[in-house]
């Protein structure tokens, strides 16, 4: 504040040494705004990436281990293994048939 002719002070008018003291800190002040700025963008694409990759497991791990899609694959599976044991059961008996007409002969 400076005083004028009169006394009177003017609360308007700003000195020198303050200009100076404040130009120097807001340099140094832009510089540190925009590095946050800066941080909390790439912290906003962090959390992008973080949430399509969460999303992403959820889907793979319901995949894996809901189990009401492997209903049509266990049924199959199971068809599968009757085939196999009746095909085998149908080779023990022609092999023991076979064996039976080897001692004969």
């Amino acid at each position: 504040m400076q005083r004028h002719e009169g006394g009177n002070i003017d609360s308007n008018v700003v000195h020198p040494a303050e200009l100076i003291v404040y130009s120097l800190l807001s340099n140094d002040l832009d510089g540190v705004y925009q590095s946050i700025n800066d941080l909390r963008e790439s912290q906003a694409l962090l959390i992008l990436m973080l949430r399509k990759i969460k999303n992403s497991l959820k889907e793979e791990s319901q995949l894996l281990y809901d189990r009401s899609n492997w209903k049509g694959d266990n049924d199959r599976l199971d068809t599968l293994k009757r085939r196999v044991d009746s095909l085998r059961t149908r080779f023990w008996n022609l092999k023991l048939r076979s064996d039976k007409l080897g001692q004969r002969e």
